[in-house]
């Protein structure tokens, strides 16, 4: 990059936001993405500090896609994995899709409408997140104002005064915890809307898993 930018300069570029100022969480964020190596940088040692840039102006494209997933998703390693992994991208996009519905308001956040619908098509695609931005469906980040550690999935379902079975199994799926999601699926009706596909989602990603353990323990075995 000929003009080196530093993650909270590129933070001001892409979202209007000063992060010293606004939300110092937000740059904690990308630079646990700079940690688990999906944004990619330079250091160069200065005479009192290090300094560290983007390395490249495609590292504002990932950037930029990363904080937007991070407003879903809080976990970095589930963020990086939606870039790595077709499969449990288009689970992503379904689960979005399930939660968002017709909203114009999420967890208090002011939606654009016509960029929530292109954002789930878009993470349904085969758009490399890696050089192409996604719509973007906030006025501004949500992460500022809901603080650290918190999704707006998670946010949604668990600001409810009383959860749906089927949004119980939306919480477990949303953190990871698969056998929990499946235990929690068995008591859904199928005549509920999305059940079927929520099951069959949930059975798919368990038997994978079982699979690749069961691949390791015939090579460690040998």
């Amino acid at each position: 990059m000929n003009n080196q930018i530093t993650i909270p300069q590129a933070i001001k570029k892409l979202f209007d936001i000063e992060v010293s100022k606004e939300s110092p969480y937000i740059k904690d964020k990308a630079n646990s993405f700079v940690r688990n190596k999906l944004i990619k940088v330079v250091t160069e040692q200065k005479v009192q500090r290090k300094s560290v840039y983007l390395k490249d102006s495609q590292q504002l494209d990932v950037l930029y896609n990363a904080l937007l997933l991070n407003a879903f998703y809080p976990d970095p390693k589930h963020v990086q994995q939606i870039f790595n992994n077709e499969q449990y991208r288009i689970e992503c996009a379904e689960t979005i899709r399930s939660l968002f519905g017709q909203r114009n308001n999420l967890a208090g956040q002011t939606l654009i409408s016509n960029n929530v619908s292109a954002l789930i098509e878009a993470l349904k695609s085969q758009l490399d997140l890696f050089c192409t931005r996604l719509p973007n469906p906030f006025h501004q980040l949500p992460q500022i104002a809901l603080g650290k550690n918190t999704g707006l999935l998670n946010c949604l379902l668990l600001q409810a005064s009383a959860l749906e079975p089927i949004d119980n199994v939306l919480v477990s799926i949303t953190n990871g915890d698969w056998e929990k999601a499946q235990h929690l699926a068995i008591t859904l009706s199928d005549d509920v809307s999305g059940a079927l596909q929520l099951k069959k989602m949930i059975n798919d990603k368990l038997e994978e898993a079982q699979e690749f353990d069961d691949l390791l323990n015939f090579f460690s075995l040998r």
